[in-house]
């Protein structure tokens, strides 16, 4: 049969393919995840936040997992329940790991004189193709906190912390968590 390739050639272009198609999914997902981040005026952007409270980075939220509580934007405050399990840990050696309740976010932070800085992350791909108002908050408010903006490290305000609760701003997204326990649990 003329025209028709051996078997081992197909086989080759078939995942050549593939891998073309995943990456462009990559590329995709990854755009719409980092679309629309940004920690001024804007669509996202919360209306007369408190500075930071003074001594916050003194305050033990390093080594601690943390459950989200409730996120809030210019659409409102958002209370995320228990059922969503969107929380966030940073581990004393610089590393955390966060849920957004469909996804899982790693990579590095380090602390600064406000707050922290997200160096890197990383994160799995499952999409969320629903529209339930709770979960999109969730979504938003944990990215938020993870997206750079052009290469630069994702800087996040603590604007209070005390030994059982943390609230930070992060690309004009205000995230309240409630301490659960120690990182690593």
């Amino acid at each position: 049969m003329a025209g028709i390739p051996p078997p081992r050639w197909r086989t080759r272009r078939t995942v050549l393919v593939l891998v073309a198609v995943g990456a462009l999914a990559v590329v995709a997902v990854g755009g719409v995840r980092a679309g629309g981040q940004q920690d001024g005026p804007g669509p996202r952007a919360v209306a007369s936040l408190p500075p930071a409270s003074p001594g916050v980075v003194s305050v033990g939220y390093v080594g601690s997992h943390w459950r989200l509580t409730d996120v809030a934007d210019a659409r409102g405050t958002t209370e995320i329940p228990e059922s969503v399990d969107a929380w966030l840990e940073l581990a004393a050696d610089g590393r955390y790991v966060a849920s957004d309740g469909g996804n899982a976010i790693s990579g590095t932070f380090g602390t600064t004189g406000i707050g922290f800085d997200i160096t890197e992350a990383a994160s799995t791909l499952a999409g969320y193709v629903e529209n339930d108002p709770v979960q999109l908050a969730a979504i938003t408010g944990i990215d938020a906190m993870m997206m750079a903006v052009d290469g630069q490290a994702a800087h996040v305000t603590v604007l209070s912390a005390d030994r059982e609760h943390l609230t930070i701003q992060a690309s004009g997204v205000r995230l309240t968590f409630v301490r659960t326990g120690p990182a690593g649990k």
